[in-house]
């Protein structure tokens, strides 16, 4: 988003209503915060997101779970998080307020995290992984893939990312793969990315992110069509740590970083997994060695997960390795630190954070009261 671009008339009222919002809840506390104070995280949550300030909505986004969490007694609520983005969404609030009134261009742009889109006219890809992230109110999935030819300025095995989001209902029964049957404004269904085939995507733009990814934005001429089934997966299975190094000796640290923000996408062809252990806020850390270094995946014991822990526990066991693994890594605490995303075996890729369980639609229809 370009400054010119801002309704200022909106957006300085909202950036003024969140900051004293964060500032009566940082001195009244959680217990006895207002109803009005929760309220107005929330709208400035769904208002930021229309006006298109992503990144100040997920961190309020971060807030509000944190804050269901804590009313609803939850042993996930985490004091260490709602803090951290309480005072992320504080900055960020203040800072592009700054911005805005200084008339400052680049220091908006780099607040917003937004990068510039181009548009593509077409895109054939394949969906190498999936990330599935669930929270109270709302499941959210990434669909990694990978470009099976040259489109427009995005060459064959480009690195393109598309993602959904989906609201929920404080304590909804449907599985958070059931969400992805729906249908899309453009008239198909998530799930079909899960296929493994080619995904013609029409009439949409593309910005490139800081980890080098392209991300696709769907717009209201945008299709998406199934095309042939695909089988050349070997052609993907490569990781170029170059660029990662690159990447790293470029990174400048600041205020408003997430450890998660500068990740990296993997592939491992030759991994074990070492002697499990428990962390003590919950969670099962499995070290993974490769035939270069070792790294670390941490699986929480929540529900949306099971399916993630069943399948290292499997590999745990495994007397011979499963297949080349792919996912995202990160870099914490001076720790590389992956998320397994995807085990490609011979019939093709097994995303490990995906439910096999069939879904049934008219379930489903009657579970959200259509």
């Amino acid at each position: 988003m370009k400054l010119e671009q801002v309704d200022r008339k909106k957006l300085m009222p909202l950036l003024d209503n969140l900051t004293v919002a964060v500032e009566d809840l940082l001195i009244t506390g959680l217990t006895t915060a207002s109803q009005t104070t929760v309220q107005t995280l929330g709208v400035t949550f769904q208002e930021s997101s229309r006006m298109g300030l992503l990144r100040l909505g997920s961190t309020l986004r971060a807030v509000n779970e944190e804050v269901s969490r804590f009313t609803k007694n939850d042993p996930d609520f985490s004091r260490k998080r709602l803090s951290f983005f309480l005072n992320r969404s504080w900055l960020l609030a203040v800072a592009i307020k700054k911005a805005i009134e200084e008339n400052k261009s680049d220091v908006f742009e780099r607040l917003m995290l937004t990068p510039s889109l181009t548009p593509v006219e077409s895109i054939e890809a394949v969906t190498i992984g999936v990330v599935k992230r669930v929270a109270s109110t709302f499941c959210a999935f990434d669909f990694r893939m990978r470009t099976t030819a040259d489109c427009g300025h995005l060459k064959n095995g480009t690195s393109v990312v598309w993602s959904c989001v989906f609201p929920r209902s404080p304590g909804s029964q449907i599985p958070p793969e059931g969400y992805l049957h729906l249908p899309q404004k453009q008239k198909f269904k998530s799930a079909i990315f899960l296929e493994p085939k080619k995904m013609l995507i029409a009439n949409v733009n593309a910005a490139l992110d800081m980890t080098g990814v392209q991300r696709i934005m769907l717009g209201e001429t945008s299709t998406v069509t199934p095309g042939d089934q695909f089988s050349d997966w070997d052609s993907f299975i490569y990781w170029d740590q170059q660029a990662a190094l690159d990447r790293i000796d470029n990174h400048t640290h600041g205020p408003f970083d997430l450890e998660v923000e500068l990740q990296e996408e993997v592939f491992f062809k030759k991994w074990t997994i070492e002697e499990t252990w428990e962390k003590e806020d919950g969670g099962t850390v499995y070290p993974i060695v490769t035939d270069k270094f070792r790294c670390e995946a941490t699986v929480a014991k929540k529900s949306e997960t099971n399916v993630l822990r069943k399948e290292m526990e499997g590999f745990k066991d495994a007397k011979r390795p499963p297949g080349a693994l792919f996912g995202l890594m990160h870099y914490e605490k001076c720790k590389l630190v992956l998320q397994p995303l995807t085990v490609f075996e011979k019939k093709g890729p097994k995303h490990l954070m995906i439910s096999p369980d069939k879904i049934d639609p008219k379930a489903l229809l009657a579970a959200l009261k259509f």
